[in-house]
């Protein structure tokens, strides 16, 4: 049904950053899978030239390191992957190390491996298409610097540890016998790049690629030329594009790819029934046949079938996507209020020859026509220069630049192009007066725990012009404390502490704030978050461990439990409060577009020594994303999920108490899931009838005497959201004695009806001592007879049943509630 994701996961939500020149992306990462075709091929493509020619002379034509971090690999298998490894590096080129986490394990039946990258990202400094989507690897290279952390993973590979394998590396594997080369080459071929980022939903015969699209996917066109990623002619989703993604006749159209191809756009292979991990992130296995120099990256592998080379089609693909490339790098003229020329400098990288006299700066004033200058190289190596001559006071300026190589004879831009269009897009900026007021990105704390004081507050800033100051104006319970003059970090970033130098700040201490952020105009401009009145931060601590902990959560004093995107609430529809997700949940908005929204508690649990006692348990609703079928907790494709953790050492590191799930856990939630849509989002809403019951138990994972702290948290990607979470009746190591809570709410008269009397609509109330299993709601007439019976769901402390008798007669009804073991009892009058 989706394509599967893989990002990793952080604890935290990250501010994104204003004004960035590359952006991560959102977009689930597929993993594009490799089946093995069972036939014996006996065929072999040689590996290339320049492998060859490294291998005899001992010296690498080209510069590129690939770096593998192997787990579960014996010796031959990565042997046999190194020599996969030195196949491409020996055809490809960049100045960044590609990082490869490689997985030596069972996959599912016929599978032999499955890679993709681990992240997406677009507008790069140097990318010939600003509006697409590249592969962290290719990113990378593109932009001649690490864009994730430098020792990140840019490729995930996973290949099956059953297999009969060829570890050779002669490329003669015999009958039977899998070449590991092969699939390496294979495998690590989508990982740098060729995949087309598209999936397709079986239930509604809808195709999409993502938006941006993958840059791959904005060169496949149908048999008659059209793009499909032109959203004018196939919208996205669409039943259209799902049409074409099952086609049969999909292409890759690019010059450089049908130069090695007799002129003819290379097919991609597009089954009419749709091969989800296989369908047009391939060559076309019945184009390319076994023994086809360009068959390595067609979607089988057969048994003796050695491919050694990724093939020329393959290898004009890549060059195509950006592997050979020439980059325009530049950094754009901002606004100004001074009248002057304006120089324009540009270093120009490419991995062949540039073109003499291509390099150009291409301007135009207030719209009118475009002038072109040739760019005149400096003395600083791949650097030039232009001019643009003083347009005045009042003036809109746009330009941009462009250059040719002498290899691949293609025009190269700054600003990159527009997949859709061939017209560059520009940089603008204007000189006179400046009243725009700086742009803000800011994400407050909802609380602090003392302990982090002090605390480093991040505020993002961009101006058209340049940010000037970025103040925190705060104070601590009402009481002004001095501003906090923001240090600047990079042109858009700013920190400052928040300290105890000017007076303490204490538990239970509320700080409020604002940030005031200036720029440098002549009129000075500022922008002020919030836009009125201030941030509200509650200062906190964790408090002293307990052994045993029930709360029926119908109230949020006291304070135990902190965290944004969660509050303890009464929703409509809802009888009691509880703790509940914000309905719905937030899409991920970290730097890889995921989220982790955490529900502290505040109160530290000493784990219990007799397993029977030391559970966790309440009732909840999870009305969350669902995964793939057959997905599991941790899987590429199991999407978001709630999960309960604990820590032992003050939150350093968490421990899942049982596995995350999703509204898979429970038919009833799955199906309040599909009950509505919204795009991709579920607009399904819970109920209490949803409550189920969970018991986790903490000496799964601890042992008897830690001290554990616990959170709820619930991650989410960006891709579809839902209702969310509810969780109510908390009950931590609490000892249920049904029989006994019975007898003193039967003591106590506790047992309540309202209104009484009432025509037919009313309330049964209760409240134990402790929570009660196993609670049933009977209701008897005058003579007897049960006219309703319900189960009262969970371990329950605090009972508010609604019942509804309007459909019966006047007269006398027994309300009973209980369990088998003890009934307490009220009589309530019906009158109509």
């Amino acid at each position: 049904m989706k394509n599967i994701l893989l990002f990793s996961l952080l604890s935290v939500a990250i501010q994104p950053v204003v004004g960035q020149t590359f952006v991560a992306v959102p977009g689930r990462v597929p993993v594009v899978v490799c089946p093995a075709r069972p036939e014996n091929m006996h065929t072999r493509v040689a590996p290339p030239a320049a492998y060859l020619e490294q291998q005899r002379t001992g010296r690498r034509a080209t510069a590129a390191t690939i770096q593998v971090t192997y787990t579960g690999f014996t010796p031959q298998a990565q042997a046999a992957f190194q020599r996969a490894v030195d196949i491409w590096q020996s055809i490809l080129s960049s100045p960044v190390t590609i990082h490869v986490n490689a997985n030596w394990t069972p996959l599912a039946a016929g599978v032999l491996g499955s890679a993709g990258t681990t992240g997406y990202y677009t507008r790069l400094d140097g990318a010939s298409r600003r509006d697409v989507r590249y592969p962290v690897a290719l990113a990378e290279k593109i932009a001649g610097r690490d864009l994730n952390a430098p020792t990140d993973a840019d490729i995930n590979a996973n290949f099956s540890s059953t297999f009969n394998w060829y570890y050779g590396l002669d490329a003669n594997p015999p009958s039977g016998q899998y070449d590991l080369v092969t699939v390496v080459l294979h495998e690590l071929g989508h990982g740098l790049g060729f995949q087309a980022g598209t999936s397709y939903d079986a239930t509604a015969n809808q195709g999409t690629y993502g938006t941006p699209p993958v840059n791959f996917a904005t060169y496949i066109e149908n048999l008659a030329g059209q793009q499909l990623t032109n959203a004018t002619l196939f919208a996205n989703p669409s039943a259209a594009l799902g049409a074409q993604f099952r086609s049969n006749n999909l292409y890759f159209n690019s010059p450089l790819a049908k130069a090695v191809n007799s002129g003819v756009r290379p097919k991609l292979y597009a089954p009419t029934t749709f091969s989800g991990g296989s369908s047009i992130s391939h060559l076309d296995e019945s184009t390319y046949l076994a023994g086809n120099v360009n068959s390595l990256m067609t979607p089988q592998i057969g048994s003796a079938e050695a491919i050694h080379d990724p093939g020329p089609i393959t290898r004009a693909i890549f060059n195509e996507l950006g592997w050979f490339n020439t980059a325009i790098r530049h950094t754009p003229l901002r606004d100004t209020e001074v009248a002057q020329n304006f120089v324009i400098n540009t270093l120009v990288e490419s991995d062949g020859t540039v073109k003499p006299n291509s390099v150009k700066l291409v301007y135009a004033i207030n719209g009118g026509a475009e002038t072109t200058v040739v760019m005149t190289a400096t003395a600083t190596p791949n650097q030039y220069t232009g001019t643009i001559p003083n347009p005045g006071l009042n003036s809109n300026v746009s330009y941009y630049l462009q250059a040719e190589d002498v290899e691949t004879n293609r025009t190269y831009t700054a600003p990159g192009l527009y997949a859709t269009s061939s017209t560059p897009s520009r940089y603008r900026f204007r000189v006179g007066p400046d009243t725009q007021a700086p742009a803000v990105t800011h994400r407050a704390p909802s609380f602090l725990f003392a302990s982090q004081l002090p605390y480093q507050l991040t505020v993002y800033a961009k101006d058209n012009q340049n940010v000037g100051t970025v103040t925190l104006e705060y104070n601590v319970n009402g009481t002004a404390r001095p501003n906090i003059l923001l240090n600047r970090q990079n042109d858009t970033t700013f920190v400052g502490q928040l300290t105890t130098a000017a007076g303490p700040i204490n538990t239970g201490d509320v700080v409020s704030y604002r940030v005031v952020v200036r720029d440098v105009a002549v009129a000075v401009n500022q922008t002020v978050t919030p836009a009125s009145g201030l941030y509200s931060v509650q200062i906190v601590s964790f408090k002293a461990p307990v052994t045993t902990y029930v709360n029926a959560l119908n109230s949020s004093t006291p304070l135990d439990f902190v965290g944004d995107g969660f509050s303890i609430t009464q929703p409509a529809g809802f009888t009691t409060p509880a703790i509940h997700s914000d309905h719905p949940y937030a899409d991920g908005a970290d730097a890889n577009f995921q989220s982790n929204i955490i529900y502290q508690m505040l109160v530290p649990i000493i784990v219990k020594a007799n397993p029977t006692e030391a559970v966790v348990k309440f009732d909840e609703i999870v009305l969350v994303e669902p995964g793939d079928p057959g997905s599991v907790f941790g899987g590429a494709n199991f999407y978001d999920y709630v999960v309960v953790e604990g820590s032992k050492d003050n939150g350093v590191t968490w421990t899942p108490l049982a596995p995350g799930y999703d509204c898979n856990a429970q038919a009833d939630w799955r199906a309040a899931w599909d009950s509505g849509t919204s795009g991709l989002n579920s607009t399904g809403v819970g109920t209490p009838a949803l409550f189920k019951p969970r018991t986790l138990n903490l000496r799964d994972q601890f042992a008897a005497g830690d001290v554990v702290r616990l959170r709820f948290r619930l991650f989410s990607d960006q891709l579809s959201h839902g209702w969310g979470w509810a969780i109510d009746n908390l009950a931590i190591q609490d000892v249920v004695v049904s029989g006994t809570a019975l007898a003193e709410l039967k003591a106590n008269d506790g047992l309540q009806a309202y209104p009484n009397p009432t025509t037919g609509y009313f309330r049964v109330q209760a409240q134990f001592e402790r929570p009660v299993a196993g609670l049933q709601l009977v209701v008897r007439n005058s003579v007897g007879q049960e006219v309703l019976r319900q189960a009262v769901a969970g371990n329950q402390r605090t009972v508010s049943v609604p019942v509804d008798l309007s459909g019966l007669a006047s007269g006398m009804y027994h309300i009973s509630l209980g369990t088998a073991d003890e009934l307490v009892s009220r009589k309530v009058l019906v009158q109509k």
